[in-house]
């Protein structure tokens, strides 16, 4: 029976055809129980009604049948209802007579109007509708509102408000407050005493709901906040100030900034203000080495076709002279091909090298070539994935090149191959920034003529001096090359990231084909992964999952730390899967993208709990336990039938 000693709520709603209401109080077990129901049919006029007055005439109706428990009474009268337009009546309406005559009576009762979903409320929706026009859709559920701005209150989820009361008997700063208000009028902390009041069970601090020290309750109210659409994941400043409109409690702002650098959404998705600053490892050149003793490669293709030919082989002298040899070839160059052209342009000038440098590229990566590195005994050191900073030194000269090139062929560019050797004369014979000379001076003691001179020479110096010359030279050149090395090292050693055995890192994936149907919208980085082994200061081996075939070490510039918070929680629960037909099944999340080439057609599916790189590929006669995820996105994306369906397991 209802109890006029305890607060109701009202839930009521509207249809085409009737409105539907029930009563509620909360009971001795805490949950809020039914105590009058009301289904009443619209007149053949009242069917006629706009959205907002058939709305509004619900309410009317619950209010006028149940007045005798809630005219009058001690608590507020709570009405929830399922339509977005609210709002439509807290602004000032020009009424008709009918509208007036109900925001009258309305005015009698202490009201607080609370938007809710319609799944809250199935049991007043149901009562509002036809049996035989269960099937028909009405727009009952637009917007609409005609009330004054005093019958709402701020909305409040009506479980997470009993949750707050339920926790508040163990918080003994909450018993203090309320003993103090009740009893002797004084505010436990420094504040005034108008600050602070109770209302349905409630403890308020400045028109906000204080919160208990539960973590895990204070973790929900952040999380349905901070994660919900019509906030978007805010930063730390934007959450705290979000929360702040209806919450308080002490020490929120370190406790939101901590949740808020635990979100594993944020850390994916964002863009990262602050990279990793990982130590800079350049390359140290050998001892009195000799000219491309170590020289590193790499390849410029896509030019415009000559003579068949639209790549250039660079190879540039990383020990000692910083010379270049440039060499046209083909894009469909293989490596066996790199091999030979190795042997007649490297080798017959310099003889073999001790070393290669170069980057990962599917020619200097083959079998063949990795073969006649070993056969030679020359040692080949390739980049870590994605990281061409590795092989820099040939990046840099790739850009000087094509700069020179667009310089001179721009007009006409199918004439870059007969400026290739002039492009290598000028770049031997420049003067090096950090050395002081140029290449061509250091490997032969003088500098060639590119032009006519206005005068001869006369003055030969003898070839012992010469020799002499060059000795000394190279030494110099070594210990500017060392010099150069470690101010390099100096300038990037401040406040490094350094990761450890173990650690789950992000990984970048701007160079990773991670099948989303747009990059644009697609995660900043995946993972998290977990750190199999420190190869080296900057490398690292990650557990990457077997489905994908790329090479799992990684230069730590590509990387970011993971962080999970004691205030965020774990941001991946990873549930154990179910066992359907003795087979283990996890429960699908999300279909993110389809292969339309695939034959037959797969699709990428996330689950559950897990991170997305846990993402597969997955036929669709796979898929038989999420066909309503998968029919929707059938019909989304238009996709012609190509394989069949299939069908529900019994």
């Amino acid at each position: 029976m209802p109890d006029v000693d305890k607060p109701f709520v009202i839930e009521a709603d509207a249809s085409k055809w009737a409105t539907g209401a029930v009563l509620r109080q909360k009971g001795v077990d805490g949950e809020w129980h039914p105590c009058r129901y009301l289904s009443k049919s619209f007149s053949p006029a009242e069917r006629n009604y706009e959205i907002y007055d058939r709305e509004l005439l619900a309410i009317y109706r619950a209010l006028m049948e149940w007045r005798h428990y809630l005219m009058g009474g001690k608590f507020k009268v709570v009405i929830l209802s399922d339509h977005k337009n609210l709002t439509y009546f807290r602004t000032a309406q020009k009424l008709n007579r009918r509208q007036a005559r109900w925001s009258l009576f309305l005015s009698e009762f202490d009201l607080g109007l609370v938007h809710v979903p319609g799944k809250s409320i199935s049991q007043a929706d149901a009562l509002s509708r036809r049996s035989n026009e269960q099937d028909e859709i009405d727009n009952d559920n637009e917007d609409v509102v005609v009330l004054l701005d005093r019958f709402f209150i701020r909305g409040i989820n009506l479980e997470l408000k009993d949750d707050i009361v339920e926790r508040l008997g163990p918080d003994d700063f909450h018993k203090s407050a309320l003993e103090q208000l009740l009893h002797q009028g004084v505010p436990p902390i420094k504040s005034a005493l108008s600050d602070w009041k109770i209302e349905n069970d409630l403890l308020f601090f400045q028109n906000r709901v204080y919160v208990l020290n539960d973590t895990d309750l204070r973790r929900r109210i952040v999380q349905s906040i901070h994660e919900t659409p019509g906030v978007g994941h805010p930063g730390q400043w934007n959450t705290t100030e979000q929360v702040q409109r209806d919450f308080w409690w002490p020490g929120m702002v370190k406790f939101i900034k901590s949740f808020v650098d635990g979100c594993a959404t944020c850390q994916q998705s964002k863009i990262n203000t602050h990279p990793t600053r990982t130590p800079i490892q350049p390359i140290q050149a050998p001892q009195n080495s000799f000219p491309f003793q170590v020289c590193t490669m790499d390849l410029i293709t896509d030019l415009p076709e000559c003579d068949g030919m639209d790549s250039i082989l660079v190879v540039v002298d990383h020990s000692s002279t910083k010379g270049v040899i440039f060499t046209p070839c083909a894009k469909t160059t293989d490596a066996t091909k790199v091999a030979e052209m190795l042997i007649q342009h490297l080798y017959k000038r310099f003889g073999l090298p001790d070393r290669i440098i170069s980057d990962r590229d599917p020619r200097f990566a083959a079998e063949v070539f990795q073969e006649m590195g070993k056969q030679l005994s020359i040692k080949h050191s390739m980049s870590t994935a994605f990281h061409p900073q590795t092989d820099g030194e040939t990046e840099r000269v790739n850009r000087e090149l094509e700069v020179y090139l667009r310089m001179f062929c721009a007009k006409e560019q199918t004439r870059w191959k007969e400026y290739l050797s002039l492009a290598e004369f000028a770049h031997n014979n420049r003067t090096h920034s950090v050395l002081k000379k140029s290449p061509f001076f250091m490997m032969m003691g003088y500098h060639p003529r590119p032009l006519l001179t206005v005068f001869e020479r006369t003055t030969i110096p003898s070839i012992e001096e010469r020799l002499q010359e060059l000795k000394r030279i190279r030494e110099e050149t070594t210990g500017l090359l060392e010099l150069a090395r470690q101010h390099m090292i100096r300038r990037e050693k401040q406040k490094l990231d350094v990761f450890e055995k173990g650690q789950k890192v992000w990984l970048e994936a701007k160079n990773l084909a991670t099948g989303y149907p747009s990059r644009k919208l697609a995660p900043k980085r995946e993972g998290p992964f977990a750190i199999l082994e420190v190869l080296g200061p900057v490398t690292y081996k990650l557990d990457l999952p077997h489905q994908w075939k790329i090479h799992p070490v990684f230069h730590a510039a590509l990387l970011s730390p993971y962080k999970q918070t004691e205030a965020h929680g774990p941001s991946f629960t990873e549930p154990p899967p179910d066992l359907i037909e003795e087979f283990e099944e996890y429960e699908v999340d999300a279909i993110a993208g389809h292969r339309p080439k695939k034959r037959p057609r797969e699709f990428l599916v996330s689950y559950t709990g897990y991170d997305l790189s846990h993402n597969r590929w997955i036929r669709m006669e796979g898929m038989e336990n999420c066909l309503d995820l998968l029919k929707d996105y059938i019909k989304k994306h238009k996709l012609k039938p190509r394989d069949p369906i299939p069908t529900q397991p019994s």
